[in-house]
């Protein structure tokens, strides 16, 4: 309109100009006024233009309604009624899949990719009035350009995660174990944490000696970190018994399937979701505790909170998949640069640092843009596939190795070494006596966990690539699960998931809600150990064989009997009995105690209980917390008439545990005639069944007046030591004097007396022998031995 109307302007004034320019000249030459001729001329011009203007109005209309009836079908939208965002209405046919965001998520990133990468070539003003007369419904026109905010588009994409593209495709028809790797490295996006290292010892050959004795030492260091790193002394070159040709090449191991990419929310809250939908209209503790039914039924909707089952390999067909993913992966491409260098350094240039890794993995985790999926295998058992560490089942490594089959660090020793109250549990009914393999690949991960039943655990690094690890020391334990909680609130509904976490939260994050994160790298030849209640997690840097083992020296006994007391609260299984140890732990104490003040028999095996008893050792103190606690419960749910004693064998030869909440049975358990074969712990009695409270019987292995004796055996008062060892150990005394020891040892009963017990210290007994050892060492001192006559009245 403005272009029409400067256009009709410059007429009137030309038209003007021409016309009073002649007339102008005329009226100079006659000197005459004007008159009406003259203003006839003078207002020609301004007809005329006022004509042009018309003329020019009516052929702009007349363009107008050619293009309106062009573009009748693409009227501009009022305003308000403009769509946010497009979408694309389409009837799927019978097969099709959608995915969680349909089809035009897909789509919309698609064309938003297309469209950067192709604006060169896009018309401009076929674009502009695309825009001028957007529809806000398209019917199935797929090449449709949307203009949207930023945070528009970044919402959508986090909203796409589920749908990413492969970046790594496995397996074909001929050949499960192949793969395709179509992502790559991205090195400008990395995600690195900033976190305090954890601290690493090199402990000597003499510290070395000794496991529990060094890990002793440094663990007051190590509880503010929950973890660190011990590289043993140059001298100590165990052998990789995985390197041998019949393991490396035929033993077959399986792996589990991980999705990188989901590791740090989705994959978990899906699973959640799932597990909710099985459970729906059913309370966990109605289900558990007050139906009567089964828990194995309610734990079978947790056994797919896993990663899914993969492919088996052999070490080596597992290693070759490893270093062509890596490979594939860290890609880089060769300049013209490059071809006039050492072949050998570009390779090395190549070669992804472990800081590279580590910051592409935390990109995948917090932010990724492909599906990531790698393969591990993890807890692989030991008694299947092999250790890396040689035997003493095996004659031949015995032979060979003679120095590294009975070494403490050995993890086939580790758990039943003296003074590891593991000592005490039998290999047929517990798993945590076996070490156990981990073998991985690049970014295989250790998803955050906490060591059954809160035990120390000890990693070796027999081979390969580092992994990195983080530690959270046990005094965050709380704040740790109570931040899991919150983020996933299905946890607080079945609280026995936390042990089943296939989440990987970042790091950065638990710094921000103020829970220390400590981080350390382990190399080939190298062990980590991880203290009781530390939660940890990691992930390799590329192929590499493991094997861990867990350990119980005394002071894990605090530790021990609160993951008892947690597990039952959260109805999970146990791998061990807690009392079962205690209680033998404490027998085995008095049997040291009665050799000492009866046969002088100052062994190692004997005198290495010092630290542990006496009114203020850490056995003591356990043993009198847990008699408490189990008298309590006694007092309040049954009488005398209701209690039977306990089988000698009861859980012998099978773990018992309470049918609703797990917890073991082996000091006391609940019972009734109407299912024999049920029993549950004393908290949980009322719950056993419908039937009348005064047909429940109760099973005690001890009255409360017996675990008192012991108690008090252990803290030095020799009348009960005298007492506990006749009455549940077995140590009589016979009157004969054995031929084979009488000319080394001669004395009568007033010798005896005359000898002065109260000398002996009781409080300083310290450290436990082997079960197995002991026994028999006391069992041939009773044969051959024995040569003390002790009467009744000399008890006292």
């Amino acid at each position: 309109m403005q272009l029409i109307a400067i256009r009709a302007f410059t007429c009137f004034f030309l038209l003007h100009f021409i016309c009073s320019s002649g007339k102008q000249a005329e009226l100079y030459e006659d000197g005459l006024r004007l008159d009406t001729e003259n203003r006839l001329a003078i207002w020609l011009p301004f007809t005329l233009s006022v004509l042009l203007i018309v003329l020019m109005g009516m052929e702009r209309m007349g363009t107008c309604v050619k293009k309106d009836k062009v573009d009748k079908d693409k009227l501009p939208i009022p305003p308000g009624f403009v769509s946010l965002t497009s979408f694309t209405l389409k009837r799927l046919r019978n097969g099709e899949e959608s995915c969680s965001s349909s089809t035009f998520g897909s789509e919309f990133v698609s064309e938003l990719a297309q469209m950067d990468t192709t604006s060169n070539i896009i018309d401009p003003t076929k674009l502009k009035k695309h825009l001028q007369c957007r529809p806000w419904i398209l019917q199935n026109q797929l090449n449709h350009i949307v203009e949207e905010s930023v945070p528009e588009r970044l919402d959508m994409k986090h909203s796409l995660n589920t749908c990413l593209p492969k970046g790594v495709t496995r397996g074909c028809s001929s050949c499960p174990e192949c793969q395709k790797v179509n992502a790559s490295w991205r090195p400008q996006e990395a995600h690195m944490p900033i976190l305090e290292e954890a601290p690493t010892f090199y402990p000597t050959e003499e510290d070395f000696k000794d496991t529990l004795k060094y890990v002793a030492s440094i663990r007051p260091q190590v509880e503010q970190y929950g973890i660190c790193r011990i590289i043993p002394p140059l001298s100590w070159q165990p052998p990789c018994l995985f390197k041998e040709k019949n393991i490396w090449e035929t033993s077959r191991f399986s792996t589990r399937v991980q999705r990188i990419d989901e590791l740090q929310n989705l994959y978990s809250k899906r699973k959640l979701a799932g597990i909710n939908e099985k459970m729906k209209g059913k309370r966990r503790r109605t289900l558990e505790r007050g139906s009567g039914e089964d828990p194995n039924k309610a734990q079978c909707y947790f056994e797919d909170f896993e990663f899914e089952r993969g492919p088996e390999f052999t070490l080596e067909t597992f290693k070759k998949y490893a270093d062509y993913f890596r490979r594939q992966y860290f890609y880089k491409k060769i300049t013209v640069a490059d071809l006039y260098v050492d072949l050998n350094y570009i390779q090395k240039l190549r070669e992804p640092s472990i800081e590279n890794i580590e910051g592409e993995y935390g990109r995948i985790v917090a932010n990724p843009s492909e599906e990531i999926e790698v393969l591990y295998g993890a807890d692989t058992e030991t008694r299947v596939f092999g250790s890396g560490f040689p035997s003493s089942s095996n004659s031949a490594e015995t032979c060979d190795y003679p120095e590294y089959v009975e070494s403490g660090w050995n993890l086939n020793n580790t758990p039943k070494l003296p003074g590891s109250l593991l000592a005490f549990e039998s290999s047929s009914t517990s798993s945590v006596l076996l070490p156990r393999l981990n073998i991985g690949m690049c970014f295989s991960s250790h998803c955050w966990k906490v060591e059954e039943h809160h035990l120390h655990a000890l990693c070796y690094m027999h081979l390969g690539a580092p992994r990195i690890w983080y530690g959270i020391p046990r005094e965050y334990f709380l704040k740790f699960e109570s931040f899991l909680k919150k983020n996933f609130p299905e946890l607080s509904e079945h609280p026995e998931l936390l042990h089943r976490l296939v989440t990987q939260l970042s790091p950065s994050t638990l710094k921000s809600e103020g829970i220390p994160v400590h981080r350390c790298v382990q190399y080939p030849k190298e062990f980590v150990l991880t203290l009781p209640g530390a939660y940890f997690s990691g992930f390799d840097c590329g192929f590499n064989c493991s094997e861990a083992a867990n350990f119980a020296p005394f002071d894990w006994l605090s530790q021990g009997q609160n993951a008892a007391e947690l597990y039952s609260e959260q109805g999970r299984k146990t791998s061990m009995s807690f009392d079962k140890l205690l209680l033998r732990a404490a027998m085995e104490s008095v049997r040291a105690q009665w050799e000492l003040s009866q046969l002088r028999k100052n062994s190692a095996d004997s005198l290495s209980w010092r630290a542990v008893c006496g009114k203020d050792g850490v056995l003591t103190k356990a043993l009198k917390t847990r008699i408490k606690q189990e008298g309590t419960r006694r007092e309040y749910l049954c009488t005398s008439s209701q209690s039977k004693e306990m089988d000698h064998d009861f859980d012998f030869k099978l773990k018992r545990e309470c049918v609703l909440c797990q917890y073991d049975l082996h000091l006391s358990a609940a019972v009734c005639p109407c299912s024999p074969n049920r029993y549950s712990c004393l908290n949980h009695a009322k719950q056993l069944c419908s039937c009348p409270w005064s047909a429940r019987f109760f099973l005690f292995r001890y009255k409360i007046t017996d675990l008192n004796v012991l108690v008090e055996a252990l803290e030095g008062k020799l009348s009960a030591v005298y007492k506990w060892a006749k009455e549940n150990i077995g140590l009589a005394f016979h009157s004969h004097v054995s031929t084979k020891d009488n000319s080394q040892v001669s004395e009568t009963s007033a010798e005896v007396k005359k000898r002065k017990f109260d000398a002996i210290d009781a409080a300083s007994l310290s450290r436990l022998a082997l079960e197995k050892k002991m026994a028999e060492n006391s069992s041939s001192s009773f044969r051959d031995d024995v040569v003390v006559i002790l009467s009744d009245d000399d008890d006292e």
